[in-house]
């Protein structure tokens, strides 16, 4: 019996060095997001997707923002009644360098997946089920080998408890297609 145990003791040992080999730990900043490096080479896609009413007479049911690697910003939305739109853009490899810094240095993925109503909050709850119902806000974002998805139930600050960062993130997503629109 002791000989067995002594076996068993000895192969989790050996077990746990054999996976800690296999699976290196990942470098973890201070802000508990994994560190990566941006530069030319890096790829990096974002996209920003819903996060309005589907309302109104022709409501938009598909609202996709997709920022490419190369700097191409394809737009694209459908309505319910009419066909679908899309728009082409273009921004610097150098501006996609800078907004993926951006969002990394915001801790976008130190952030949750999902933000939701809280248990206790009904009006956020009744909110998701009245008409026009709200769209969920998504937000992936690819660095390297880095990739997240941060869904916001219901964008809208006063119902929903989700970081001041993430806001600052979308609102710097859509200066950079903004400015790309003026510019084209």
């Amino acid at each position: 019996m002791k000989k067995y145990l002594l076996v068993l003791i000895l192969f989790f040992i050996f077990s746990c060095a054999c996976y800690r080999r296999a699976c290196p730990p990942q470098k973890i900043r201070s802000d508990k997001s994994v560190s990566q490096e941006i530069n030319s080479e890096t790829f990096v896609e974002i996209s920003l997707l819903g996060g309005g009413i589907y309302g109104g007479i022709n409501p938009v049911s598909q609202d996709k923002k997709v920022i490419e690697n190369n700097g191409t910003i394809l737009i694209s939305y459908k309505q319910l009644y009419t066909d679908g739109k899309s728009k082409t853009l273009f921004t610097s490899r150098g501006e996609v360098e800078e907004l993926a810094k951006f969002i990394h240095d915001n801790g976008f993925f130190a952030m949750k997946n999902v933000y939701d109503c809280s248990a206790s909050d009904k009006e956020c709850k009744d909110r998701k089920t009245k008409y026009p119902p709200a769209v969920p806000l998504r937000i992936k974002v690819t660095i390297g080998n880095l990739k997240k998805e941060v869904k916001v139930t219901v964008y809208d600050k006063r119902m929903i408890n989700y970081p001041d960062n993430l806001k600052a993130i979308v609102n710097k997503i859509n200066e950079v297609i903004s400015q790309a629109g003026k510019s084209g």
